[in-house]
């Protein structure tokens, strides 16, 4: 869908915690986006007068016009349903940039969809109303930014150990090299997997996991691969049975299954 638009963070300090806002506008259109667990945050504002849904399992929820999505570690029977007019803007955070904005730990709403008010974070409702005094989209990224920088505290910073290993996984790290990590560093797995799970939301292991599975869904996305058996290989599995389980726990589907829907919240706006 080529109606999502990407914008640049400008603000230094936003720099570190966030990837890129973006914006979505149809006139009017009929939603029904399948969501798979994404590896950072997504904050959305909804702008316009149209209620934002979401259905769990059959059942049908509205939601407040600012919500969002935390980690997952594994595929839900969820879908986003919007009819009408959309408006949306949202935050793009990397996977350890939601915390400085919230201070409670992300892992608090793994597997959850919620809404600000809901937990507590009424920065980001009062950003909210004071972005839908304008439509045009500079002043609206002027008031975001302004907003979000003054939610930061001058002293806060993730620290250094956790840091290193997050860029050290994150980089196509396994859980070998995890162990060997914390060894090298006198860091106990006990505290990794803490650290992940206050400021990403999932243990080490299960980001390593969904790192590969998004890795290999943007080589679906861009088509760049020839064979399954290459994007298996190309994504650090042995074979294609492990690579097809994997893509099944988060996406529901095997990857030629989830190529042929196109469906997915993560293949419309190819914001992986």
């Amino acid at each position: 869908m080529d109606d999502i638009i990407k914008y640049p963070v400008q603000h230094p300090l936003l720099k570190k915690y966030i990837r890129f806002f973006w914006a979505l506008r149809i006139d009017h259109a009929q939603l029904n986006h399948k969501i798979i667990p994404q590896r950072n945050i997504n904050l959305r504002f909804n702008l316009s007068e149209t209620s934002h849904f979401v259905n769990i399992n059959n059942s049908e929820y509205s939601l407040e016009d600012v919500y969002f999505l935390g980690l997952h570690d594994h595929f839900g029977n969820v879908n986003l349903k919007i009819n009408g007019k959309v408006d949306v803007l949202g935050i793009c955070f990397y996977p350890d940039g939601f915390y400085p904005f919230l201070k409670i730990p992300v892992s608090e709403f793994k597997n959850q969809l919620l809404g600000a008010e809901e937990v507590g974070f009424k920065a980001a409702v009062s950003i909210n109303e004071q972005l839908k005094l304008t439509t045009d989209i500079g002043l609206r990224l002027n008031i975001l930014e302004t907003g979000l920088v003054k939610i930061l505290d001058d002293d806060f910073y993730i620290p250094r150990d956790f840091r290193q290993l997050f860029l050290s996984l994150k980089n196509g790290g396994n859980f070998d090299h995890l162990t060997e990590f914390c060894k090298q560093n006198n860091v106990s797995i006990r505290k990794s997997e803490r650290l992940f799970n206050k400021y990403v939301g999932i243990p080490a292991n299960t980001y390593m996991l969904l790192n590969r599975f998004h890795s290999s869904v943007n080589q679906i996305l861009y088509s760049d691969y020839s064979k399954l058996s290459d994007l298996a290989y190309d994504n650090g599995y042995f074979d294609q049975m492990h690579f097809i389980s994997d893509f099944k726990r988060f996406a529901g589907n095997t990857p030629k299954k989830f190529s042929q829907q196109n469906n997915s919240i993560l293949q419309i706006g190819k914001m992986g």
